[in-house]
C-alpha cells in the first residue's frame, strides 16, 4: 500500500527530465547566433586600450558594411600575454572569436602552435583601389618584426601573423629637482641626467637615502635608480643586455645564450646597483610600499631616476603637470658608447590577430583594416583628446605602430601646438630619435619561457641565491645563475624544434576502454544482485530508488571526473600542447621531472609548508579548550575564532598584503615601535657586546624577502586556526567527564590530565587533521597566485603552482598530467604511512 504525502518515484524522474530538457533548451537559445536580420557576426575581443569611443568606431563600420554585425566583447584575463586560458579555451572548444586584441610579444608563441591566421595572402589580395588598404611600408619596421614569425632555424621566410597597432619604448626619466641638489649639472647649471653605465651607478649611490643616515639596513626612504622593474620602471635585464652588446638568443634563435659575457655582465650591473642601496632586502621592501597614480614614487620625489616606458609621461602631466623633469636616452657601457654605438631602447606594445579557427575570416579582416585606418587613428585619438580636455588634463598622443599616423597626429597636437610645455615636445623628439634604434624581444616559441627565467634570473642574482653554489664550483655567480635559469628554455626549445613523434594518439581505443570500467561495476552489482535478492530479501524497486538516488552522483563521476582521470594518465605519456594533437613520448615526462630543478625548489618549498600543519592544529586546539566552558557569550566567542576561516581567500590575501607591507604595514609598523622601546634598545646593547659588532633589531621585509615569505603566509595560515577548532571542540565534547573525574581524585594535575587523558583520546582527531593537512600542504596554490606570484626568487614556487604554470601558461598539459600523477602518488603515500603508524599512537576508546 502506497503510503500518502509521497510523491511517486516516476513523477520524480519526470520532473527531472523535464529540466534537464528545459536547461538545454535555455543554454542553446542564450548561445545560438541570431541570424535573423541577415547579419553575420563578427566576434571582436577588444581592450580598453582602444579608447572609450570604439563602440561608435564599431557602429560606424556596421554603416559601412551593412552585412556585418560586430559582436564586442573582452579576452578578460589576468595575464593575456602569459595566461590567455580564455581565449585558449574558447580555441580548443571550436568557439574563437574572429578578432583579437593581442600583445605582439606572445605572437610568436601561439603562431609556432598553429593557433594564429597567417594574414600575408590577406595583405598581399587587397585592392590597389581600397581605401581602407593596409600599407605595411608605413608601420615602423620592428614593430612588422616582432609580429612575423618563422620556424627557427629555417630558411622559411618570415610570415605576418598579427597586424601592430600600438608600440611602447623606453628612456630614462629623472627628477631635475633631485639632480640639481646634489650637484648633476651642466655648465649652464641645468640638470645633467647620466649617460654611462658608470655615471649611472655613481648617481645612484648619491641619490639614495636611508632611514637612518649612512645605515642601508634601516631602509630606504628615496631611492636613486632602480634596476628592478615593475612599479619601479620597465628596464628588464633584456635592455641592459642590448646594451652590453648581448642577446639572449642566437641569430638563428635555436640556441639560448643567456650565460654569454654580454649577459652576464649585465646582470652584474644590476646587481651592483642593487646591492650598493643594501640589496634586495631593502628594494623589495620600498617597492612593496610603492602605489600608482599622484601616489608613484618619481612623482612624489622618492625615486629620483627610472627607466620606463612612454606611458609614463601622461602619468605625469595626469598628477603633477608642473614636475620638473627631464626625458633622456637609456644610458650605455662606456666602452659601447666609445665604440660608436647609439643608445638604444627596446619597445612591445599590441596588435590585433585572427584565431586560426575564426569562422568569419574574410569579415574579421575588414574591420581589421578598417581599424587600421587613419578615419579610426584620427576619430579615437580626437575623442581621447576631448575626454582629456574635459577633465582638465593635458592630452598626450600615444606611440602609433602605424609611423605616418604617428608623425601626423605628433605633428598636429605636439609640434605645432603653443599650449604644450617644452619638455614635453623635447620628449617626443627623444621619442622619435630613438624609433631607429629599437630592439625587441625575439620572436620564439618559448617567448613566455625566455621572458619569466630572464626575469627569475634577475631575481635569483639580486637575491644571492646562487652564490654558495658558484663559490663551491669555482665559477662566477652571475654566470652560473643565469646558466640555472637558461637550462629549463634550451631543454623546451629543443623539443619544440625537434621533430615530433610519429605516434599520435588515438583516442577510440581509451572512449571504449572508459565504457567497460563505467559499465564493468553495474554489471557486478547486477551479478551480485541476482544471486543474493533472495537470501537478503532485496526488492527491484528498492534497489532501483537507490540507484535512482545515486545516479546524479554516478552520473557526475562518470562524465566530469573519471573521463578527465582516464585522459590525464594518457596526457602524462605524451606531449600535449592543447593546440595540438597528443603524441606519445613514453616515459619522458617523468623522466624531466627527475632532472627539472625548479620543480626540486617547489618540492622543498611545499616541504617547508608543512610547518604549518603541527603549528596549526595547536592554535587550534588551544582555542578549543579555552571555549570548551560554559561561560556567557561563548557563542560570539567562537563565531570571532572561525570567522577568519570563511573569509574568502582573495580577501583575506589582499588584508594580509597590507599587514605585510613592509614600509606602512601594521605589523612593521608595531615592531618598529617596539625597537624604539627601553627593552629594545637593551637587547641591541647586549647583542652588541656579546658579538663585538654594532646589532640594530629590523623588522622583516616579510613576502617580498625570500627568507621570510614562507613564514609569512604560515602566520597567515595560523590566523585561520579557528577552523579547525570545530572538530577539536567536537571530540572535547566527546570525552567521558568520569575520566577526569577519577583523575582529581587519584591527584593528577590540569598538565597530567591534558597528557595522560585529552590528548589519548583525541588522538583520531589528530589523525583526521595530519592527514586533512597534509593533504592541504600539497597542494598551496591560492596564496602564491595572488600574494607573490611564487617569489621573490622563487620562495613561494610551491609545487600546485609550478603544475598550474606548466599547463596554463607553457600549455605542457604531458607535463603537467605527471607532475599531478606524481602529486597524487606522493600524497597517497603519506596517507597510506600515515594510517600505517596511526596503529600505534592512536585509540578509539570512548571509556
Amino acid at each position: 500500500m502506497r503510503r500518502s504525502g509521497l510523491i511517486p518515484l516516476r513523477v520524480v524522474a519526470c520532473l527531472a527530465a523535464a529540466l534537464a530538457v528545459a536547461l538545454f533548451w535555455w543554454t542553446w537559445a542564450a548561445t545560438r547566433e541570431d541570424s535573423s536580420d541577415g547579419r553575420t557576426s563578427i566576434v571582436f575581443w577588444g581592450s580598453a586600450g582602444l579608447g572609450e569611443d570604439v563602440w561608435s568606431v564599431v557602429h560606424r563600420f556596421e554603416e559601412l558594411n551593412p552585412g556585418y554585425r560586430v559582436v564586442m566583447g573582452t579576452a578578460a584575463a589576468r595575464n593575456i600575454t602569459g595566461d590567455a586560458q580564455r581565449l585558449l579555451t574558447a580555441v580548443v572548444g571550436g568557439v574563437p572569436p574572429d578578432l583579437v586584441w593581442f600583445d605582439r610579444f606572445a605572437v610568436g608563441e601561439w603562431a609556432s602552435k598553429g593557433a594564429l591566421e597567417d594574414l600575408t595572402p590577406y595583405i598581399e589580395r587587397q585592392a590597389a583601389e581600397d581605401p581602407y588598404r593596409i600599407d605595411l611600408s608605413q608601420f615602423f619596421p620592428f614593430a612588422l618584426d616582432e609580429a612575423s614569425y618563422a620556424k627557427p632555424g629555417s630558411t622559411q621566410t618570415k610570415r605576418l601573423y598579427a597586424m601592430p597597432w600600438s608600440v611602447d619604448i623606453r628612456y630614462l626619466y629623472s627628477n631635475g629637482d633631485l639632480l640639481r641638489q646634489e650637484g648633476f649639472v651642466d655648465e649652464r647649471g641645468e640638470p645633467k641626467p647620466p649617460r654611462t653605465w658608470e655615471e649611472l651607478r655613481a648617481y645612484n649611490q648619491k641619490l639614495t637615502r636611508f632611514r637612518v643616515d649612512g645605515d642601508p639596513t634601516s631602509g630606504i626612504s628615496r631611492l636613486g635608480f632602480a634596476s628592478s622593474s615593475g612599479a619601479l620602471g620597465n628596464s628588464w635585464l633584456y635592455m641592459y643586455a642590448w646594451q652590453a652588446g648581448g642577446e639572449l638568443l642566437s641569430p638563428d634563435r635555436t640556441q639560448v645564450t643567456m650565460d654569454s659575457p654580454p649577459v652576464v655582465r649585465a646582470l652584474r650591473f644590476m646587481t651592483d646597483l642593487s646591492d650598493d642601496v643594501g640589496g634586495a632586502r631593502q628594494v623589495n621592501a620600498f617597492q612593496s610600499g610603492v602605489q600608482g597614480g599622484p601616489l608613484d614614487p618619481f612623482i612624489r620625489g622618492q625615486l629620483a631616476m627610472k627607466i620606463d616606458g612612454n606611458w609614463s609621461l601622461g602619468n605625469i602631466m595626469d598628477w603633477k603637470p608642473d614636475m620638473d623633469f627631464i626625458v633622456s636616452p637609456a644610458p650605455m657601457p662606456a666602452d659601447e658608447l666609445a665604440k660608436g654605438r647609439d643608445p638604444i631602447t627596446w619597445a612591445g606594445g599590441w596588435a590585433m590577430v585572427m584565431p586560426a579557427t575564426a569562422k568569419n575570416k574574410t569579415g574579421a579582416f575588414k574591420l581589421m583594416q578598417y581599424l587600421h585606418s587613419w578615419e579610426v587613428a584620427s576619430r579615437l585619438e580626437n575623442s581621447l583628446k576631448e575626454q582629456k580636455e574635459s577633465e582638465g588634463r593635458l592630452y598626450l598622443p600615444g606611440v602609433k605602430a602605424n609611423r605616418a599616423f604617428y608623425e601626423r597626429i605628433v605633428q598636429q597636437s605636439i609640434a605645432a601646438s603653443d599650449t604644450i610645455p617644452k619638455r614635453l615636445k623635447e620628449a617626443y623628439a627623444v621619442t622619435a630619435e630613438m624609433m631607429p634604434n629599437t630592439l625587441f624581444r625575439p620572436v620564439t616559441p618559448v617567448g613566455q619561457l625566455l621572458w619569466n627565467q630572464h626575469a627569475s634570473a634577475f631575481e635569483a642574482a639580486v637575491n644571492h641565491q646562487y652564490a654558495a653554489e658558484a663559490a663551491s664550483a669555482g665559477v662566477d655567480e652571475m654566470r652560473y645563475t643565469l646558466s640555472e635559469k637558461s637550462r629549463d628554455v634550451q631543454r623546451q626549445l629543443d623539443s619544440i624544434l625537434r621533430p615530433p613523434p610519429s605516434t599520435v594518439v588515438r583516442w577510440t581505443p581509451y572512449l571504449w576502454l572508459y565504457v567497460l570500467l563505467v559499465a564493468a561495476p553495474f554489471v557486478a552489482m547486477w551479478l551480485v544482485y541476482r544471486k543474493a535478492r533472495r537470501r537478503f530479501g532485496w526488492r527491484p524497486r528498492e534497489v532501483g530508488a537507490a540507484l535512482f538516488f545515486a545516479s546524479p552522483w554516478l552520473f557526475g563521476f562518470a562524465v566530469f571526473v573519471g573521463g578527465p582521470i582516464l585522459c590525464s594518465i594518457v596526457f602524462s605519456f605524451t606531449s600535449y600542447d592543447v593546440l595540438s594533437p597528443a603524441r606519445y613520448i613514453g616515459w619522458a615526462n617523468y623522466r624531466e621531472f627527475v632532472d627539472d630543478d625548479l620543480c626540486r625548489t617547489s618540492l622543498a618549498n611545499t616541504a617547508f609548508m608543512l610547518i604549518r600543519i603541527p603549528l596549526v592544529m595547536a592554535v587550534s586546539l588551544l582555542i578549543a579548550l579555552l571555549l570548551n566552558r560554559a561561560i556567557r557569550g561563548i557563542g560570539f566567542y567562537r563565531t570571532v575564532f572561525y570567522l577568519p576561516a570563511v573569509m574568502p581567500l582573495v580577501a583575506a590575501s589582499l588584508l594580509w598584503m597590507q599587514v605585510f607591507n613592509p614600509t606602512y604595514g601594521l605589523l612593521n609598523t608595531v615592531l618598529e615601535w617596539l625597537f624604539t622601546t627601553a627593552p629594545a634598545r637593551g637587547c641591541e646593547w647586549l647583542i652588541g657586546i656579546v658579538t663585538g659588532q654594532p646589532f640594530h633589531l629590523t623588522a622583516p621585509g616579510w613576502l617580498a624577502d625570500k627568507d621570510w615569505s614562507k613564514p609569512s603566509l604560515i602566520i597567515m595560515n595560523i590566523w585561520t586556526a579557528g577552523g579547525g577548532m570545530i572538530i577539536w571542540l567536537a571530540g572535547l565534547q566527546a570525552i567521558p567527564k568520569q575520566l577526569y573525574e577519577a583523575a582529581s581524585i587519584d591527584g593528577a594535575g590540569p598538565w597530567s590530565r591534558f597528557r595522560h587523558i585529552t590528548l589519548p583520546m583525541l588522538s583520531p582527531y589528530v589523525l583526521f587533521n595530519l592527514i586533512v593537512g597534509i593533504i592541504g600542504t600539497m597542494q598551496v596554490f591560492g596564496e602564491a597566485y595572488i600574494m607573490t606570484a611564487g617569489g621573490p626568487a622563487d620562495s613561494t614556487l610551491f609545487y600546485a603552482y609550478y603544475l598550474f604554470n606548466e599547463a596554463f601558461q607553457y600549455f605542457r598539459m604531458g607535463y603537467a598530467s605527471a607532475l599531478a600523477w606524481i602529486l597524487f602518488v606522493v600524497v597517497l603515500a603519506l596517507t597510506l604511512l600515515q594510517l600505517w603508524a596511526s596503529k600505534k599512537w592512536v585509540t578509539y576508546d570512548q571509556a
